[in-house]
């Protein structure tokens, strides 16, 4: 799936498997019960997002770990913050606070971050 020496952050290689959010969204689901749930439901749900956090967590750790290691073996090299920016500004939807900042970021520096733009100088 990872070609070799592929530019990528620890944020897109655990959204490459699905744990790019730091909690669980197991619970996300469960929680419509328009007539309330009894004791024992309330705990084996209890007990079922708890065992499922768990092991979200340690899938999420042990990926994370997986991906230090495969930055240090050199199989995957880590964007720079300033790659990582200019994507961001290139390719994020424009009404995104975040797409806004990289922008102005990439402007204030001096970066050349649209496309376009680029290909008009040239």
């Amino acid at each position: 799936m990872i070609t070799v020496r592929e530019k990528m952050t620890q944020d897109e290689y655990l959204g490459l498997w699905g744990l790019a959010s730091p909690i669980s969204d197991y619970m996300l689901d469960k929680m419509r019960h328009p007539h309330g749930l009894t004791l024992r439901q309330r705990k084996k749900l209890e007990k079922d997002a708890a065992e499922a956090a768990r092991d979200y967590a340690v899938r999420r750790q042990s990926a994370i770990a997986e991906y230090r290691m495969l930055v240090a073996a050199g199989e995957v090299i880590e964007k720079s913050d300033i790659e990582a920016t200019v994507e961001r500004a290139r390719y994020g939807h424009p009404d995104n606070a975040s797409t806004q900042a990289a922008r102005r970021v990439c402007e204030k520096r001096g970066i050349q971050w649209d496309e376009e733009a680029q290909d008009e100088q040239n």
